[in-house]
């Protein structure tokens, strides 16, 4: 299956934008481990959201589904 991945800030120089095949079965947390080695990358785990919906580590992903990996906000 296709999904489609857009990564934004420190997640964007590991994966950028792309589309990547997959699997039927693969969660959140399958792809998140496939794309960054792990379930962080340099010292920080990403928010997921699939189709503009924050999304948990144990959603099983569809066909054409939309994932972005962005950090944690901060600030105030």
């Amino acid at each position: 299956m296709r999904i489609k991945v857009k990564a934004y800030s420190v997640f964007s120089e590991k994966v950028g934008e792309r589309v990547v095949e997959v699997d039927n079965g693969l969660t959140v947390r399958d792809l998140v481990e496939i794309l960054l080695g792990g379930l962080e990358y340099r010292g920080v785990s990403p928010l997921v959201f699939v189709n503009k919906e924050k999304s948990d580590l144990n959603r099983i992903l569809k066909d054409g589904d939309e994932v972005i990996l962005t950090p944690p906000f901060s600030g105030g």
